[in-house]
C-alpha cells in the first residue's frame, strides 16, 4: 500500500493559526489557511503577504515554529496523514478523514480543501461554544446524533493526541475493562477486602460476620465523614447489595473454602499472573533466591553456609546478574540476635545494579569467556557502548523492564520496591510457595548445581541424607572466590552452550544458547546503554532520614561529618519534609558493606548531595569493615560494660576484630589478604579531573634548560691553619693526573682535610682511583 499525500488536510500538530515561524531565513505570522496553501504576514519588515504551499514550506531545512522569544518550539511530530492512516483498513480511514475535517472546522474556522470560513465558524465572529454547537447540528442532519459538549469531549481527546485522527475513531468503551466492584465507593472495597484476608487465616464462618466486621471498620475509620448524608449512602451498603459485591470479587468463595483453601486463596499476588513469555531481551525476567549448598570461608574464616541469586532474562535465557551472599545465623535470644544475616534488599539493589554494566573479565579466566570470542554482536555493541572493551566478559548488558518476584520479605521490602521504581522497572508477584510460577529461574538452579557446585570444594549435596562427612574440615574457598568462580561458569558454560528451550525465532528447529538467542533478538529490540551515574548510584544505596546537628548526624550509633563544613549551615534546620519516618528529617543515604562514607541530600535549590565521612574513619585505616562488624563490635563494648556512644572504642574493637582475623591461621595457603564480603562496589563518588588532559605528546628535542638565577655563590672561610688541597689547587685535573702535582702529596693522610672519621679519631682511607 503506497502513501497517499492528503494535499488541503491540515497536517497534525505542524502549524496552526497565529503561529510564529521561520522559513527561508525571514520570519512570519501564519494569518490563513487556503487549501493547500498558506498565507503568511512578514514580521521583521514591512512588505506585501507571502502566500506559498504549505508542503513546500513544512519540508524545508530551515523551518521552524518559533515561540514569542525567537526560539524553536519542540513539537511532538507525529508522522504525515497518509502513512499515519496505513495502519488502518479503508472504511476506518475514511470515517477518520471525516472527524479530521470536522474538527479542523471547528477549531481554525475553515474547511480543509476551502479559503475561507463558511457561515458560522469564523474565530473572529464566533466562540468555540458557538462552532461546536453550530457543528453538532450539521452533524444531526447527516444522521450522526452527537451533544455539542461530547463532541467538545472528543476535540479535546484530539488536541491530547496531537491531532491524531485515530483517536477520533475509538470507542473507549468498548475496551474498558468491566469493574468487578460496580458503582461501590473504593474505601468500602479495600475494607471489604481487608476483612476477607483477616477472616482467611481464622475458623471457617458465615459471610455475616464479615459484613458487621466491615460496618465497624467503617465507623472508626470514616467517623468524620458519615456526618455528611451522601458520604454516608456511599460508605454504608445495604446486606443484599453487600452480598452481592462479596460474590462479583470472589471474596465470599474465599471465606467458605477450607482452611487450606482459604490459606491458599489469600497468599495469591497482588497482581494477575500470567505464564512468561517474551520476544524482546529484557521485556520480562524472573529472580529467585536459593540455598547454595556449598560450603565456604565467612569473613572471620569460620565455615558458613551460602545463598545465590539470579536474575535471568526469559527472552534469552542469560543470567543478567548473579550475587552470592554469606548465610549465618545470629548469636543471641530471639529479637535480639546479632551477627546473622542472609540476602537482603541492598543485596537485590547490588545485583539489579550488575544489569546495566557490562561483566568484567577477571585475571585467571578462561579466554574463551570474553564477550569478544563469543556469539555476541561484540564489534555493534562496542560502536553503541563504549564500556564494552577487549576485557568484557561473554554476558550481554540487558535492562529489566519487568521482573516476575516472589512475596519473601526481601523482596517485598520499600527499598527494593523505590529502587525499582526509580530504575523504571516493573514489579509482577508469584503465589507463595508456588516454584512453577517461576519455572525458568527454578530450572537454572538445577542446571547451575549439576554443572558447577557439585564440582567446588565443600559441596554438601541436595539434602542432609546426601551429606558427606568433615565437609568443614578440607580446605574451602572464601565467599568472594566461590562469586568469581561462579561468575565465570556464566560466561563460559551458561551463556554459551545451547538451551532446549532457545528455538531461532526464524529458523525453527535450530537450537541456540543465550548468547546466540541475544545476537539474533537485538538487532529487531535495539541496544541504547544507560550507564549509572555516581547520582544515579547514590539513589541506590540505603536510606536513613537524619537531624543534622553541630556534630554533623547519626546512623546508627556512628557519626558522618563533612570535613569542608558543609553541614554547619544546615545545623538545627527543619528539612520541610513532611510524611512517615521523615518528621523534618534529612535524606542521608550509606552503603553498608563500606560504611565510613554517607551522603546527605540538600533538596533545597538545585539540590546537592554533601559526602559526610565517618568521623573515626582514621582509626580504621587500612580495614576492611562493614555494617554487620560495626553491630559485633559494639555488642562486644557492651558486654564489656560500654555504651553505644563510645564510637572510638567500638572503632578500636572493629580494628582488633579485623587485626585477629587476618592473623589467625588459615585453613588454606593464601597469597593475599583477607577481604571480607562487602559485595560490588558502586561508583558513588564524583570522577577526579586529569591534570594532563588535553596536553600532547612532547618533543624531547624542544626541551631547552631553564635559564639558572644570576647569584653569586656565599665565600666561606677557611678555617684556621688549614692546608690546601689538591683540589684547591689544580681543581678536578689533579684527582686524575697520573703524578702527583707536588711533592707533598706524600704526607697527605696527615693533612686535616683526609680525616673521615668522628671528631677526636683519625682514620686512613687507602684506594686507588
Amino acid at each position: 500500500m503506497t502513501q497517499r499525500k492528503l494535499w488541503g488536510w491540515f497536517e497534525s500538530d505542524r502549524v496552526s493559526l497565529e503561529d510564529r515561524v521561520r522559513w527561508q531565513g525571514r520570519e512570519f505570522r501564519v494569518i490563513a489557511f487556503a487549501g493547500p496553501h498558506v498565507t503568511l504576514q512578514p514580521l521583521s519588515e514591512p512588505a506585501a503577504l507571502v502566500e506559498a504551499s504549505y508542503g513546500e514550506m513544512a519540508g524545508s531545512a530551515d523551518f521552524a515554529v518559533l515561540d514569542e522569544a525567537g526560539e524553536a518550539v519542540e513539537r511532538t511530530k507525529l508522522p504525515p496523514l497518509g502513512r499515519l492512516l496505513l495502519v488502518v483498513d479503508k472504511e476506518d480511514r475514511k470515517r477518520a478523514l471525516m472527524w479530521h475535517r470536522h474538527m479542523k472546522e471547528v477549531e481554525t474556522g475553515i474547511r480543509p480543501g476551502r479559503r475561507v470560513p463558511r457561515a458560522g465558524y469564523d474565530p473572529a465572529a464566533t466562540t468555540m461554544e458557538q462552532r461546536l454547537k453550530r457543528k453538532a447540528a450539521e452533524l444531526d442532519e447527516l444522521d450522526i446524533s452527537i451533544s455539542w459538549r461530547t463532541l467538545d469531549d472528543k476535540r479535546r481527546r484530539w488536541k491530547q493526541a496531537d491531532e491524531n485522527p485515530l483517536v477520533l475513531i475509538i470507542d473507549g468503551r468498548k475496551g474498558r475493562a468491566p469493574s468487578p466492584g460496580g458503582r461501590t465507593d473504593p474505601r468500602l472495597l479495600e475494607i471489604m477486602q481487608e476483612v476477607t484476608a483477616i477472616l482467611a487465616r481464622q475458623s471457617g464462618g458465615r459471610i455475616g460476620r464479615a459484613f458487621d466486621l466491615v460496618e465497624e471498620r467503617v465507623e472508626t475509620r470514616y467517623a468524620k465523614e458519615l456526618k455528611d448524608p451522601q458520604e454516608a449512602k456511599r460508605l454504608r451498603l445495604p446486606r443484599s447489595t453487600f452480598y452481592k459485591r462479596m460474590h462479583e470479587l470472589g471474596l465470599s468463595a474465599i471465606l467458605l473454602g477450607t482452611t487450606r483453601q482459604r490459606a491458599s486463596q489469600a497468599s495469591k499476588p497482588k497482581k494477575p499472573y500470567t505464564p512468561s513469555y517474551a520476544v524482546r531481551p529484557g521485556q520480562i525476567m524472573q529472580i529467585d533466591t536459593t540455598p547454595l549448598r556449598i560450603k565456604v570461608l565467612g569473613d572471620g574464616g569460620e565455615v558458613v553456609s551460602a545463598e545465590m541469586t539470579i536474575l535471568i532474562d526469559v527472552a534469552t535465557r542469560s543470567i543478567v546478574a548473579l550475587m552470592i551472599v554469606p548465610c549465618v545465623t545470629g548469636e543471641g535470644r530471639p529479637g535480639q540476635r546479632v551477627g546473622g544475616r542472609a540476602t537482603r534488599s541492598f543485596d537485590l539493589v547490588l545485583l539489579l545494579a550488575q544489569a546495566y554494566a557490562p561483566m568484567p573479565t577477571l585475571p585467571g579466566w578462561d579466554p574463551l569467556t570474553a564477550a569478544s570470542a563469543s556469539a555476541l554482536p561484540f564489534i555493534k555493541l562496542r560502536e553503541a557502548d563504549p564500556r564494552f572493551a577487549e576485557a568484557a566478559a561473554a554476558r550481554p548488558v540487558i535492562h529489566p523492564r519487568t521482573i516476575i518476584i516472589d512475596q519473601g520479605s526481601t523482596y517485598l521490602s520499600q527499598h527494593f520496591e523505590d529502587v525499582c521504581n526509580f530504575l523504571g522497572i516493573t514489579l509482577l508477584y508469584a503465589r507463595k510457595e508456588e516454584p512453577d510460577d517461576k519455572p525458568i529461574v527454578e530450572r537454572v538452579f538445577s542446571s547451575f548445581a549439576d554443572s558447577f557446585s557439585q564440582h567446588v570444594a565443600g559441596w554438601t549435596g541436595r539434602s542432609h541424607a546426601l551429606r558427606g562427612r568433615g565437609i568443614e574440615r578440607q580446605p574451602l574457598w572464601t565467599i568472594n572466590e566461590v562469586q568469581h568462580m561462579a561468575q565465570e561458569w556464566v560466561a563460559l558454560d551458561h551463556q554459551q552452550l545451547p538451551h532446549e528451550g532457545l528455538q531461532h525465532p526464524e529458523l525453527p528447529g535450530l537450537t541456540l544458547s543465550p548468547n546466540e538467542m541475544y545476537a539474533a533478538l537485538v538487532p529487531g529490540a535495539g541496544y541504547r546503554p544507560r550507564p549509572l551515574s555516581p547520582q544515579d548510584n547514590r539513589q541506590l544505596l540505603l536510606p536513613a532520614w537524619v537531624t543534622v546537628t553541630d556534630k554533623g548526624f547519626d546512623i546508627e550509633n556512628r557519626t558522618y561529618q563533612n570535613e569542608a563544613g558543609e553541614l554547619r549551615l544546615m545545623a538545627g534546620l527543619h528539612s520541610g519534609l513532611a510524611g512517615p519516618g521523615k518528621g523534618g528529617r534529612w535524606e542521608a543515604r550509606f552503603n553498608p558493606y563500606r560504611p565510613d562514607v554517607a551522603w546527605l541530600y540538600d533538596h533545597r535549590g538545585q539540590g546537592r548531595w554533601i559526602k559526610a565521612d565517618f568521623v573515626h574513619r582514621r582509626l580504621l585505616t587500612d580495614v576492611h569493615w562493614t555494617v554487620d562488624h560495626w553491630e559485633e563490635a559494639t555488642a562486644v563494648v557492651l558486654a564489656d560494660g560500654g555504651r553505644k556512644e563510645h564510637q572510638a572504642a567500638i572503632a578500636l574493637a572493629v580494628k582488633e576484630r579485623r587485626r585477629r582475623t587476618r592473623t589467625a591461621p588459615p585453613r588454606h595457603t593464601r597469597t593475599g589478604p583477607w577481604i571480607p564480603f562487602q559485595g560490588p562496589e558502586l561508583d558513588v563518588n564524583e570522577p577526579a579531573a586529569d591534570p594532563y588532559a588535553g596536553i600532547g605528546e612532547i618533543d624531547l628535542d624542544s626541551i631547552t634548560p631553564y635559564e639558572s638565577l644570576p647569584i653569586p655563590a656565599r665565600p666561606t672561610a677557611a678555617p684556621a691553619g688549614a692546608v690546601s688541597t689538591p683540589s684547591d689547587r689544580n681543581g678536578l685535573a689533579a684527582l686524575f693526573a697520573d703524578t702527583a702535582p707536588d711533592d707533598d702529596l706524600d704526607e697527605a693522610p696527615d693533612h686535616p682535610a683526609f680525616d673521615l672519621g668522628l671528631p677526636g679519631s683519625t682514620e686512613a682511607v687507602e684506594g686507588e682511583m
